[in-house]
């Protein structure tokens, strides 16, 4: 016999949904006690998702990637605040790796790419410029749109 599912809610967790590759995942946070889990998503449907766990060395290789670059400040050349900016997708292109990012405020629906430096903890963001950023946004248009 088998018994109804409840949808199933986190009191205090922050979801984040983003794109490790090609995995969709959902990243749960609690400010409280600085507590991280990530899920991978299976089925997404208007009602609800099936989330999976997808063990121990995906999360920790995922986290230890992009931990540190999760969350940005990009300050803007022209003396206005900074800004803050979410991962919404991490991919790779050519040996590269490159973020794009959305606005955390959810006030505009532009993306901005950077190219990801180094190996976390070290790496830092490379806003791109010219023939990069056709080659970088074209590709992400077609493999995330």
């Amino acid at each position: 016999m088998e018994f109804p599912t409840p949808p199933v809610r986190f009191a205090g967790a922050t979801p984040y949904t983003f794109y490790f590759e090609h995995a969709q995942l959902v990243l749960l946070t609690w400010t409280r006690d600085d507590a991280r889990f990530l899920f991978l998503v299976r089925e997404q449907g208007p009602e609800e998702w099936l989330l999976d766990y997808p063990g121990e060395t995906f999360t920790n290789r995922v986290l230890d990637t992009v931990e540190r670059i999760f969350f940005i400040e990009v300050e803007e050349t022209h003396g206005a605040a900074p800004r803050s900016y979410i991962l919404g997708c991490y991919f790779t292109l050519q040996g590269a790796a490159y973020g794009a990012y959305y606005d955390r405020s959810g006030e505009s629906p532009d993306v901005v790419l950077f190219r990801i430096r180094g190996r976390s903890p070290e790496s830092d963001l490379i806003p791109l410029e010219g023939e990069e950023y056709a080659r970088v946004a074209a590709y992400f248009l077609e493999q995330y749109a």
